[in-house]
């Protein structure tokens, strides 16, 4: 079964029920009888599936790729945070990352999941940002949910197909929107909180929407979570920051982990951000990072002294690690 994070209808679906997006961006059935075998698996890589949960709207009828349930249930994976955090930025910085091989020393690969998706999703965001130096635009406020990208990731053994979900922060209040229907399909979470933000102010409205609506046992989630401290280059001369920032990164050490995390914890507490906290007090297990999508901050939309992302791979990793698509780690987190 698959629960489809556009609308959480949980299905079953048949390989013989195929479809094909054509240039106009449509979908029609796919025909692969008489078809070569060579054949046959290419135009696998571009299927895709309809979710057949009924709709009234023809509209609202959606599609998702082959390649995102056939290797089994998907890691979906939620960006969280306010509209002035960097979600956008970090996002498009760990999808550079990993195209340049970022994933390599904790032995794993990545291919896209809709080929046509993240070569849009790598012009649109990551060479604009990485190439060109240029700021992202706010996330859009969609009426509807919709992948950001999505990849499968590789250990040499096991394929798990991952998918990125970032919306505006704003949406994210509104817990009747349309737009955080995905919310409870979410296998692990991302909380973006910027450096600079507390001073004991109330928190991120954000948090507190997504936390409170996922189900607990025993007062607590068990879907991990990793909280990326953003816009650590702004702080970078403040101790710890300065340590962690610049740190050489070699694979995944669980106890650097937990020591990144005490001083993150520490850090935000000292800075009057006890709020911006919430997620490592209500989940099960949770992982703190400094990271640094840009490097710097943008002057009238563009980075004059070039992008370099620190770290932004670090969070992702530990969620890899926290719900076994990195396998042999289970103590992260906890």
């Amino acid at each position: 079964m698959i629960l489809c994070p556009i609308c959480l209808h949980e299905f079953s679906w048949q390989e013989d029920d195929l479809f094909e997006r054509t240039p106009s961006g449509a979908y029609r059935p796919l025909d692969l009888r008489e078809t070569s075998a060579v054949r046959r698996t290419d135009l696998l890589r571009a299927a895709h599936i309809r979710c057949p949960a009924p709709v009234d709207d023809p509209s609202l009828e959606h599609h998702l790729p082959y390649s995102y349930v056939r290797h089994g249930r998907p890691l979906v994976i939620g960006l969280v945070g306010g509209p002035e955090t960097g979600k956008s930025h970090l996002l498009a910085a760990m999808i550079g990352a990993i195209e340049q091989g970022g994933l390599r020393p904790y032995g794993l690969t990545a291919d896209a999941v809709d080929i046509e998706r993240h070569a849009e999703y790598v012009e649109s965001f990551v060479r604009p940002l990485l190439a060109g130096h240029q700021a992202l635009p706010r996330t859009p406020e969609n009426e509807s949910a919709e992948l950001s990208d999505a990849l499968l990731i590789n250990d040499g053994e096991h394929t798990t197909a991952v998918a990125f979900f970032d919306i505006a922060g704003e949406l994210l209040r509104g817990i009747a929107h349309e737009a955080t229907r995905f919310v409870p399909a979410v296998g692990a979470l991302l909380f973006v909180v910027d450096a600079e933000a507390g001073q004991g102010r109330m928190g991120d409205e954000s948090f507190r929407a997504v936390l409170d609506r996922l189900p607990k046992t025993g007062g607590r989630l068990d879907i991990p979570a990793a909280v990326a401290v953003t816009k650590s280059d702004a702080v970078r001369f403040h101790s710890p920051v300065d340590t962690w920032l610049y740190g050489e990164v070699e694979g995944l050490d669980p106890q650097a982990v937990l020591a990144e995390s005490r001083d993150a914890y520490a850090f935000l507490w000292r800075r009057g951000a006890q709020a911006w906290l919430s997620p490592y007090d209500k989940c099960r297990q949770c992982t703190l990072h400094f990271v640094s999508a840009t490097g710097g901050a943008a002057t009238e939309g563009r980075f004059p002294r070039g992008v370099r992302p620190r770290r932004v791979l670090q969070p992702l990793v530990s969620l890899f690690a926290m719900t076994g698509v990195l396998r042999g780690h289970p103590e992260v987190g906890r």
